[in-house]
């Protein structure tokens, strides 16, 4: 409805939702002011859209965190074989060593909390779950 570049535009601009991390809301409203923020972000005509589609619900869409791992994941492997030193890249990205040589080698290590199917609030089990959603 509003393309895959603007949609994620938006979803990178969403905060948080409470104290899950990987959660992102957005209540779309049945009126919506030119200073509402969706359209601060997307624009009046891509907002209107939004609107239109979505007027007073509450969407829950995917953070997108995997895509953003992938693109930095690609980036850490260009820099490896440009020469860069494993300690730089992992201080560039704010990783340990271990975890970018784990990306170097292709299998970055999986995020514990994941590996046994962790229980979320409701006590179901989010079996791999990747935690970018």
């Amino acid at each position: 409805m509003i393309g895959r570049d603007q949609t994620l535009h938006l979803i990178g601009r969403l905060p948080t939702s409470g104290t899950r991390s990987w959660r992102v809301c957005l209540y779309v409203p049945k009126r919506m002011n030119v200073d509402h923020i969706l359209v601060r972000i997307l624009g009046y005509r891509d907002a209107e859209r939004m609107r239109r589609h979505f007027g007073g619900e509450i969407l829950q869409p995917s953070n997108c965190r995997f895509l953003m791992r992938a693109a930095r994941n690609i980036k850490i492997r260009e820099l490896s074989d440009a020469g860069e030193p494993v300690a730089a890249i992992a201080q560039a990205y704010g990783l340990t060593e271990n975890h970018v040589s784990h990306i170097l080698r292709g299998n970055p290590p999986e995020d514990p909390r994941l590996a046994s199917g962790s229980s979320n609030s409701n006590g179901s089990r989010d079996v791999g779950r990747d935690d970018g959603g």
